[in-house]
């Protein structure tokens, strides 16, 4: 491998991080919200949580209000994983 190889081979390294970056600001500012039985989650496109809420009504029973963030958030994350993967192509 000679010196050029090795200097071509840096710098598609450099323009994969680059894209990389591009990509994780991209998923930084997108939203996805999701409401299920009271409760209701918005996941930005890294899986953060960026805002929750919870119905009155809910407050009033606790396993049932567990229960209902367990499964709103893993729904949330899914729809989110699928949206993505559409996104870029890769469906799922």
């Amino acid at each position: 491998m000679g010196m050029f190889d090795s200097f071509k081979q840096g710098k598609e390294m450099l323009s994969q991080m680059s894209e990389l970056q591009k990509m994780q600001k991209k998923l930084a500012k997108m939203r996805h919200t999701k409401e299920h039985k009271g409760v209701t989650v918005t996941m930005d496109g890294t899986q953060s949580i960026k805002s929750f809420e919870v119905s009155e009504e809910l407050l009033k029973d606790k396993k049932q209000l567990e229960k209902a963030v367990v499964e709103c958030i893993e729904a949330a994350k899914s729809e989110l994983q699928r949206s993505i993967a559409s996104e870029m192509g890769m469906g799922m």
